[in-house]
């Protein structure tokens, strides 16, 4: 090199000869963290409660393969739960008071005797399932440390249990229809809904006649989701001219078969009442079987109606216990708060799990990221009841001794395939043993539903 000009040390051919990384391309590496990043909202607060460290983790921590188990803990943990058997569970009620006369005049008639009344509620439980299916090949090479970042089976038996308490904290909050949104308009495999808080591109969902329950379609596909214009597209046949007006949308195969959830507790948007738990609580006489529920007219949420709700719950005998709504109706109130100031760091507080909350007349009001969009929700837990089968969790079936099963016979002459199936389960329902303590305030101003996570 001595003696050469020094732009031919760097330049032409012996530029050629340094080693550097795109040179060096092909036996380099990639660097992948040693954790999979979470981009999935799985908070879940009205069935369920994580640990702030679970939050932060995103993951679940059952794992079929070990037949683990993951028991509820959210905020209805302070409900009762029984143990169901037999053909349907039953509760009886003193509904009604001795109406009989009280005074009478001196040599007068006794009045008539009266007597008490009560009720007998009953109702049965639904079946609740979720199944993964993994090939035996990406199970076996993703276990291999050296070609791996996440343990496939691992990452789908959590991923299974965090997707099966997503949903049914959803289901809580329904109308046991399942109904996920509901039709406006229809185009070429598009169809117009009043919200998308709950559609996400990928699910399967079935077109459901609501007057009907007839099944218009069935198993398609989202693929594209406008959150600003609301149009949803699907893929598969057209159902346009076959959906319509009453059409709603349910997960597929759901319809009629989630559990009950508060807007079926408490009550719908309409003047009548759902029969709950064999009770009609339209009927005259039952009025004690009826939630409460109120109009927000499109306002901020305001703290004098807030109060007569709470008046008219606690003139019941029993306090509001919980209040849970959505981050843009709780934003606007604490917004209004912050105008007089009179919201502090004194009036924050903590539920089960570590949940954050501000105070509403010594009431704590909390969010969920599930909880539909315009509605507050005055709860009393400890009059909600759950009722289960065999165990109150989820678990893995094993009626054979075996967790992970493998698809047998599938084939077009029944061959059998090296892919294994889980199957998630648990019987169980959301009941309430006193309607009249719960109440439900819709349509208030709210934040526009984005597409969900």
């Amino acid at each position: 090199m001595k003696g050469l000009p020094h732009d031919r040390w760097f330049g032409g051919d012996l530029f050629l000869r340094v080693q550097d990384t795109a040179q060096a391309d092909a036996v380099l590496q990639n660097y992948y963290l040693p954790v999979v990043v979470e981009m999935i909202n799985q908070r879940a607060l009205l069935l369920f409660g994580y640990t702030p460290a679970e939050l932060d983790a995103g993951m679940g921590h059952a794992n079929a393969v070990n037949g683990e188990t993951i028991n509820y803990r959210g905020i209805v943990k302070d409900a009762d739960a029984f143990e169901f058997a037999g053909r349907k569970w039953f509760f009886a009620a003193h509904t009604k008071r001795n109406e009989s006369g009280t005074a009478t005049s001196e040599g007068g008639l006794i009045p008539l005797p009266g007597q008490q009344g009560y009720e007998d509620f009953s109702d049965g439980i639904v079946h609740f399932a979720k199944q993964f299916e993994i090939t035996g090949y990406s199970m076996e090479i993703s276990e291999r440390n050296v070609g791996r970042f996440l343990s496939l089976l691992e990452g789908e038996t959590e991923g299974t249990i965090n997707d099966a308490r997503h949903d049914l904290n959803r289901q809580g909050y329904g109308d046991k229809t399942g109904t996920l949104a509901v039709w406006a308009a229809e185009g070429a495999n598009t169809i117009t809904v009043d919200t998308v808080q709950y559609l996400r591109v990928g699910m399967f969902i079935d077109f459901i006649n609501s007057a009907t329950d007839a099944v218009q379609a069935t198993n398609r596909k989202i693929t594209a989701i406008n959150s600003s214009t609301k149009v949803v597209t699907y893929d598969g046949a057209d159902a346009a001219g076959v959906i319509g007006s009453g059409t709603a949308i349910c997960v597929v195969g759901n319809w009629k078969k989630e559990i009950n959830g508060l807007k079926n507790i408490i009550g719908p948007d309409g003047a009548s009442y759902p029969i709950l738990h064999t009770v009609d609580g339209s009927a005259a006489g039952n009025e004690y079987w009826q939630g409460k529920v109120y109009d927000g007219n499109a306002a901020t949420f305001d703290e004098d109606q807030g109060q007569q709700i709470l008046d008219d719950l606690s003139a019941e005998g029993w306090e509001t216990e919980l209040l849970i709504t959505t981050r843009g109706i709780r934003r606007r109130y604490v917004n209004t708060l912050k105008a007089q100031k009179r919201f502090n760091d004194s009036m924050a507080g903590v539920l089960h799990g570590g949940f954050k909350t501000i105070d509403f007349n010594g009431v704590s009001m909390t969010i969920d990221d599930q909880a539909p969009k315009g509605n507050m929700w005055f709860l009393r837990p400890s009059d909600l009841l759950w009722f289960y089968l065999g165990a109150n969790d989820f678990r893995w079936l094993q009626r054979d001794g075996k967790i992970l099963r493998m698809t047998i016979g599938v084939g077009p002459n029944g061959e059998d395939k090296d892919n294994w199936r889980a199957t998630l389960y648990r019987y169980h329902d959301l009941a309430c043993k006193r309607r009249k303590t719960q109440a439900r305030l819709k349509n208030l101003a709210d934040d526009a539903a984005k597409i969900a996570s």
